[in-house]
């Protein structure tokens, strides 16, 4: 595995997380609802970057 699989596959982790808890974890109840965006924003962020990670070629590689 290549490094670029092994960041987007942390990012992975980190998106599941973040959108689990924004919809899972009651002691979300208590934050503001900008907050609450942010942290489902940032797990979107995190998961398009992985993907991105995911496909992008190696630099040995041919497209």
């Amino acid at each position: 595995m290549t490094g670029q699989r092994v960041l987007a596959l942390v990012l992975f982790v980190v998106a599941f997380l973040t959108l689990a808890a924004s919809r899972a974890f009651p002691f979300l109840d208590d934050v503001p609802g900008a907050a609450k965006v942010g942290v489902a924003v940032a797990g979107a962020a995190c998961l398009l970057v992985g993907v991105w990670l995911w496909q992008r070629a190696s630099p040995g590689s041919e497209g």
